[in-house]
């Protein structure tokens, strides 16, 4: 079965986050290596040239994006896009590493990446830097209150809005049809005609995807692997996403893929009928 390439989301973000943090907590970075310049977002000279000398002090994670803070105040942000990894040894698999950064006591971080659109970015103020991003679906602010009033402002479809990192961090493509699944919603409803009632199922379905992902340590379904080369289980657990054809595992109808807003969209055509006729393409 082919797949198209499915970006690393919140769960193996967060994988590579809790994987990574107890090897480079309290190392200093003593050099940064580009070997592709366009990695850097802004200067590669300050990239490369301003972490130098730097503590690691934390290793957060914010939507989709890692982040090294820096004992300056600053963060080294890596944004993974695509098919971008973080490896703790030089890939042998598909290799095309476009940074390395070198710690003390022989650590080594590897950003491989396959397609080249991953960036690493030095930010200032990472608060004004990532100020302008939905809550993180799995915090205590995001309760299901949050989350209608955040639909309710978007008549785009449901399946457009979990896509949107304004309204939620995180989520991407799988997540968000394994998500519509578990809560009953067709891809193409409005999000901003939720009943709360629905808002209430998709909420709970969110955070009990997501959690369960984590802790199956991400989706190996392409390109993403875990730091240490090894594959995420998370897509053993899947009930739709990329799995056209296949029955649902609900009432055995094959699974279906429409386009929503030029995204793939897996869903059961019989579980998550649309309340009433929807145009796939909203």
């Amino acid at each position: 079965m082919s797949y198209t390439a499915c970006m690393p989301e919140l769960p193996e973000v967060e994988t590579i986050r809790r994987t990574i943090e107890p090897l480079v907590l309290g190392k200093t970075i003593l050099e940064i290596r580009l070997l592709d310049t366009s990695i850097a977002q802004g200067t590669p000279e300050r990239v490369r040239g301003e972490p130098v000398g730097t503590t690691i002090t934390a290793v957060n994670r914010r939507g989709k994006h890692l982040i090294l803070m820096l004992d300056n105040g600053k963060g080294l942000a890596l944004h993974l896009r695509m098919t971008g990894s973080v490896l703790l040894e030089p890939p042998t698999h598909n290799p095309r590493v476009r940074a390395e950064l070198l710690l003390s006591d022989d650590v080594r971080l590897y950003f491989n990446d396959m397609r080249r659109l991953g960036v690493m970015e030095l930010i200032d103020d990472l608060d004004a830097r990532m100020e302008k991003m939905g809550p993180e679906p799995l915090s205590d602010e995001f309760t299901t209150e949050a989350l209608q009033s955040r639909l309710a402002r978007h008549r785009i479809p449901i399946k457009a809005a979990l896509l949107d990192q304004h309204i939620i961090a995180g989520i991407g493509n799988m997540y968000a049809d394994e998500a519509l699944f578990l809560s009953r919603l067709h891809p193409t409803t409005p999000a901003a005609e939720l009943s709360l009632e629905q808002v209430a199922r998709l909420w709970t379905a969110l955070r009990e995807v997501l959690t369960l992902a984590i802790a199956n340590q991400g989706a190996s379904i392409d390109t993403y692997v875990l730091p240490s080369g090894e594959r995420g289980t998370a897509y053993d657990c899947f009930n739709v996403a990329h799995k056209k054809g296949a029955p649902c595992p609900r009432c055995g109808t094959p699974l279906e893929r429409l386009m929503v807003r030029k995204r793939g969209a897996y869903y059961c055509p019989v579980c998550q009928r649309p309340d009433k006729p929807q145009n796939s393409e909203a």
